[in-house]
């Protein structure tokens, strides 16, 4: 056997979904991995067909993801500004005049893709914002009314997870650890008449989080399903007649 053949392969490239769906499903997201990967190909996950389903996956929650929305529009001042934008990403709002608007080349190295080589991570922000001291903050921006029951406890859990890993990945392109994201919630069928938004401490406790999460995510060598009717309602792999463990009907919309 050849010396070539005897390196090790590069760790499973994760995204920012990927940690979200597994905290959900660590099932889920073994299919919907296999599907993105390999479009067209038959799917063969590496859960064993007699494993026990689980009642929550091993992933815990990242810490402050149950801080409380500020109610009103984010705050941007004269010295801030937007380094990078999603601008692939359909209904974000415009928080920022166009003078303020100042692409960093770093964050654009890849596109709009942010990478991260060491942890074998890729993923997009919504925003990214410097503040006037050079903090850079990641901005998630979720078109959802956060006050009255659609985001409840653990749905803010899977946005403080993707938020997390893209503070990471900022880091990666820049050099520069965020001390903090920020969760931004519009009320889109309110016509935006009531907003929120949460600061979500990051620094090197969110960092350790994040390191920690893909080595578990990767060390996962079962991935068992987390059937429960609300993640199964509206689980894609569910809908499309592969997940035999799945509890209850597919939910519209």
């Amino acid at each position: 056997m050849s010396a070539l053949s005897l390196q090790l392969a590069p760790p499973e490239h994760l995204s920012p979904h990927d940690l979200v769906t597994y905290f959900r499903c660590p099932f889920e997201m073994e299919v919907e991995h296999l599907r993105r990967h390999a479009p067209g190909a038959a799917v063969q996950p590496r859960t064993p067909s007699d494993v026990v389903p689980l009642r929550h996956s091993a992933l815990a929650a990242p810490p402050g993801a149950h801080l409380p929305v500020q109610d009103g529009r984010l705050d941007v001042f004269p010295h801030d500004r937007l380094v990078y934008e999603d601008t692939e990403e359909e209904g974000l709002p415009i928080l920022f005049a166009d003078e303020q608007v100042v692409p960093e080349p770093r964050l654009h190295a890849h596109g709009l893709t942010l990478v991260d080589n060491e942890l074998n991570l890729s993923g997009r922000p919504d925003l990214v914002i410097r503040r006037g001291d050079g903090a850079l903050v990641p901005v998630e921006y979720k078109a959802t009314h956060p006050f009255h029951g659609l985001r409840e406890t653990h749905g803010r859990v899977f946005d403080v997870i993707q938020l997390f890993l893209e503070c990471r990945l900022v880091e990666a392109a820049t050099g520069t650890r965020p001390r903090s994201g920020v969760l931004f919630y519009g009320d889109q069928a309110g016509d935006g008449a009531h907003e929120g938004f949460v600061e979500i401490p990051y620094g090197n406790e969110g960092d350790q989080w994040v390191r920690q999460a893909v080595q578990l995510v990767r060390a996962d060598a079962v991935r068992a399903p987390v059937p429960a009717e609300t993640n199964c309602g509206h689980c894609g792999v569910h809908r499309d007649g592969l997940c035999r463990f799945a509890v209850g009907p597919v939910l519209s919309g």
